[in-house]
């Protein structure tokens, strides 16, 4: 793939997050994105045949992300596995930022519809794996899920309240989220 052809896409991809996340999956059209990309519909269609392609294109970005996190932890995990994990967690929803977020949260049931949904609960179930402690039950497994929430929470936070930027937000929920994770024990 050319490196123009490859730049229209990721932009096509960008683009289309923030519309998904801003309108809605359902009431953005590809005209729409095409007109934000300054190209033609026809043009978009050369990358992406459908709305879903898009979609799927967008989760399997965050998909390989956390694939990448679980597949580098190693086991089993130590304090400052756990530490580089959460960390790495912390900078790969940094990445993806409230777009993200946003899109899962307003587009929950066609996500999950779709095959590559199936694949992101069983990557989220393994990265929870990976930061649990080995022979974890479910308090401490509960604890993972809402480590790992908290830089949810601070994304969204960060957008409907006057608390601080979202970067300042998502600082804070890495102490925070660590914390949580040693069972309310200060960091």
């Amino acid at each position: 793939m050319d490196s123009r052809r490859t730049d229209t896409r990721e932009r096509a991809v960008g683009v289309a997050l923030s519309l998904f996340a801003q309108r809605g999956y359902t009431a953005t059209s590809l005209r729409e994105i095409a007109e934000q990309l300054g190209i033609t519909k026809a043009a978009l269609y050369f990358h992406f045949r459908t709305k879903e392609e898009i979609l799927t294109a967008i989760l399997r970005g965050y998909l390989d992300g956390i694939n990448a996190l679980v597949v580098d932890a190693a086991r089993p995990l130590t304090a400052d596995g756990q530490e580089a994990l959460l960390r790495g967690f912390a900078a790969h929803q940094e990445r993806w930022g409230l777009d993200l977020v946003m899109l899962v949260r307003q587009n929950y049931t066609e996500i999950h519809g779709l095959p590559i949904g199936a694949e992101i609960k069983s990557a989220m179930r393994s990265l929870i794996e990976s930061l649990s402690p080995e022979g974890a039950g479910p308090e401490q497994r509960l604890r993972v899920r809402l480590a790992l929430s908290a830089f949810q929470i601070a994304a969204v936070t960060a957008s409907i309240e006057d608390d601080g930027d979202e970067a300042t937000l998502r600082a804070s929920a890495y102490p925070i989220a660590l914390e949580i994770l040693r069972g309310g024990k200060p960091v």
